[in-house]
This record gives structure tokens, C-alpha cells and sequence, in this order.
């Protein structure tokens, strides 16, 4: 192992205890506004993993489509329900075991599949070079371009649909709210009433 590669090691190790930590405090943070936060920070954190990598464009992606936008609509989502921020209970069920197990088997198959495979093969790297030969070279003017010409009406489709999706949850979750609040409101004039006698 070179110098560079043990900075890297280095560099790369805290990130992604980051990204462990944060993942772990998103699943088990019983309030939903610090675990939507807890999700941005492991956003932020795949982004410096691909910025470390030398994946400039994916990073910058990364961060704009992730933090930029679908962390901040989590957020949204989650502070506009006006719904008890708390989790109510706080008792394992079957559910809780089940999913632990079924996590901890993908995590072991996934421990398993990195070191078993032999990523640095000569034949891999011969391979990798003649698809580069073969593959035209695409730069990110290229893609911004397409992107905005060939793919436009599809994209501000999917914004729409997604903006669309959005505004329904937000209401739905009102309606909800209000349902709740009109019982509870429609129940306190009688406490009040049987309270003054």
C-alpha cells in the first residue's frame, strides 16, 4: 500500500462512519424532523464519498437532486403535517425483528460479496481499457445539452408529477388532521360544560 492509497483509506474511513451513524440515527431517532436531518447528513456524506472517488459530476449531482431537493422535501413534508413529531411507541414488535434480521442478512451478504470479489483483476482492467476504446466519449456539455433538448418535456413532466404527489400527501395528511382535531374540538366543549358544574 502507497502513501496515496492510505490517505485515501484515511479520508474515505470517517465518511463513511458517517454515512453508518447517520443511516443508523435516521432508522432509530424517534423524532421525525432529527431523522429527516439525519438523512441529509448521510446524503451529504454518499457526495463526499463520490467527491473522494474523483466523481466530481456524480457528486455535484448527488448533492443537488439528494440534499438540494429531495432532503428538503422531506423536511417539508415532515414539518407541514403538524403531526406529533414523537414516535408513540416505543415497544418492539414482531415487525422490528423481522426487519432487523432481514437488514443484518443483506448487510453480512453485502460484507461477503465486497471482500470475495477480486476488484483489482489484470483481466478487468484489459477488459475496462477496450470498452473505453469502444465507448464514444460523452462530456457533461454533451449530457446538459441533451438533457434540455431531446429529454426537456420529459423531465418537467416527472417535476410536475412529483410536485403533484407532493401537494396530495400534504393534504391528505391535513385532512387528517383536521378530522382529528374536529373530534377532539367537538368533545372539549362538553368537558368544559361538565367541568364549570
Amino acid at each position: 500500500m502507497n502513501l496515496s492509497e492510505l490517505i485515501h483509506e484515511s479520508i474515505l474511513s470517517p465518511i463513511e462512519l458517517g454515512i453508518l451513524l447517520g443511516s443508523l440515527g435516521t432508522i432509530s431517532l424517534g423524532n421525525a424532523v432529527h431523522s429527516a436531518f439525519s438523512s441529509g447528513l448521510v446524503f451529504t456524506r454518499i457526495s463526499l464519498s463520490y467527491f473522494v472517488s474523483n466523481a466530481d459530476f456524480v457528486a455535484a449531482a448527488q448533492l443537488l437532486v439528494y440534499v438540494g431537493a429531495i432532503n428538503v422535501l422531506i423536511v417539508s413534508a415532515v414539518m407541514a403535517t403538524e403531526k406529533p413529531a414523537q414516535s408513540e411507541s416505543n415497544t418492539w414488535r414482531m415487525g422490528h425483528f423481522t426487519t432487523s434480521g432481514v437488514c443484518t442478512a443483506l448487510f453480512l451478504a453485502l460484507i461477503n460479496i465486497t471482500y470475495t470479489t477480486n476488484w483489482f483483476d489484470t483481466g478487468f482492467v484489459n477488459q475496462s481499457e477496450t470498452f473505453l476504446i469502444d465507448t464514444p466519449k460523452i462530456d457533461v456539455q454533451q449530457l446538459g445539452y441533451t438533457l434540455l433538448s431531446n429529454f426537456l418535456v420529459p423531465f418537467e413532466l416527472l417535476s410536475m408529477l412529483l410536485l403533484v404527489a407532493l401537494v396530495g400527501a400534504i393534504n391528505s395528511a391535513r385532512d387528517e388532521d383536521a378530522v382529528t382535531t374536529g373530534e377532539e374540538s367537538s368533545s372539549s366543549p362538553s368537558r368544559k360544560n361538565f367541568s364549570s358544574f
